[in-house]
């Protein structure tokens, strides 16, 4: 079987969908990567992909540059006659789906969140609603990482209800991710960690974080880490901020890795204030599995990955007082408080999280026989993960 996975960065496949290639490459599937060139085409290349670039810009709105990503998406697609084609967020779900419609393929489409387009109400929104219910009538399997995404787009009609269903988001690897032992006598750590853009809520952060640091001085700890978008203005003005609060020594920034484990195995609780249009955010996923008590938003996607009060917090959105508080009320909780926090985020990413429900998604999705072994079949996916 020849199997084309279609993202718009070479990065991303690389990162969070190695083990999927793999499981595919296992299960005799020829796999091949439509995505742009960047820095890590090489080292995906060794995994023993194909690899062709086409030009697509993931913030462009500009419809000449989408017509010609269109066409090439279209050209590569027409000359490779792929058995299935794995698509993944909007703009490739919709080319890839538009595609479909000449090319005869399996397309198996993760929405991972609605992304920018579907947060006005505007002549945008309106163009995004009638390309998804044109591109996505013919699509064969529909994953959501989210319940809300699946009700909202079915509440619109712009997908068909009988081939959509959720996933546990990107799903987490359960031996990549593991919990450490926390020493004692060390000062609590705060983490937020991810692609730096003001929606996540990296301001809210910040401005907790000073008022702690007012009021426990060095018993708590606050640190960022990832990098700017060099394309986006709001995302360098951001990094600015950042960099003062460095300066003031209340945050300490760190620059952006591609693992991010040894930060997370020093951290204490990971927080994401987010009110981004995503799925499940991964770097939610990755702090539960390592451990981590979790503050986060009452937001979609973001609200699957806490049960209040057990492993973590759900505060309020663009509620900075809400935020200071669950923040004040983990830098200052006894031990046990946090180690009972710890092992209910370990056992929630084990019971509801584990990357194994999403490739069985995905061999299942392609009619791909499921190892007995590899998958225990008392974890299978059902409809919904609320």
């Amino acid at each position: 079987m020849r199997v084309v996975i279609l993202y718009n960065t070479s990065w991303y496949v690389f990162l969070l969908r190695r083990n999927l290639i793999a499981h595919l490459q296992e299960a005799g599937c020829e796999v091949i990567v439509v995505a742009p060139r960047d820095k890590y085409t090489e080292r995906l290349l060794s995994l023993g992909v194909r690899f062709i670039s086409i030009p697509l810009e993931p913030g462009s709105t500009s419809p000449f540059s989408e017509l010609k990503t269109l066409r090439a998406v279209h050209r590569t697609l027409r000359a490779l006659r792929p058995d299935a084609v794995l698509s993944f967020t909007i703009k490739c779900n919709l080319y890839a789906g538009l595609s479909r419609r000449f090319v005869p393929f399996k397309q198996i489409a993760n929405i991972s969140g609605l992304g920018m387009a579907f947060e006005s109400n505007g002549g945008l929104r309106r163009l995004a609603n009638a390309l998804y219910k044109v591109a996505m009538a013919p699509t064969d399997h529909i994953f959501f990482q989210n319940q809300d995404d699946l009700d909202s787009c079915l509440r619109e009609r712009l997908v068909p209800s009988h081939n959509s269903r959720t996933i546990p988001g990107s799903g987490v690897d359960l031996e990549a991710f593991t919990p450490t032992l926390r020493l004692p006598g060390r000062p609590r750590t705060f983490l937020m960690f991810g692609r730096l853009l003001p929606k996540k809520g990296y301001d809210l952060y910040l401005q907790a974080a000073y008022r702690i640091r007012k009021t426990l001085g060095d018993k708590a700890v606050f640190w960022i880490l990832g990098s700017p978008d060099n394309e986006r203005e709001d995302s360098l003005a951001l990094f600015q901020r950042i960099t003062k609060a460095d300066e003031d020594g209340v945050v300490q920034y760190l620059q952006s890795s591609d693992d991010v484990r040894p930060f997370l195995n020093e951290a204490d609780v990971a927080v994401l204030p987010s009110t981004y249009n995503e799925g499940i955010p991964r770097s939610l996923l990755e702090a539960m599995a390592s451990g981590k008590a979790i503050i986060t938003t009452d937001w979609k996607g973001c609200r699957e990955t806490v049960e209040h009060g057990t492993n973590g917090y759900l505060v309020k959105p663009h509620d900075v007082e809400s935020l200071h508080a669950a923040m004040s009320s983990l830098a200052t909780c006894p031990d046990l408080t946090l180690d009972s926090f710890s092992k209910a985020s370990r056992r929630r990413a084990e019971q509801r999280f584990d990357e194994r429900l999403v490739l069985q998604a995905y061999l299942e999705a392609l009619s791909l026989a499921v190892p007995p072994n590899d998958i225990p079949w008392d974890m299978k996916p059902t409809g919904t993960h609320a």
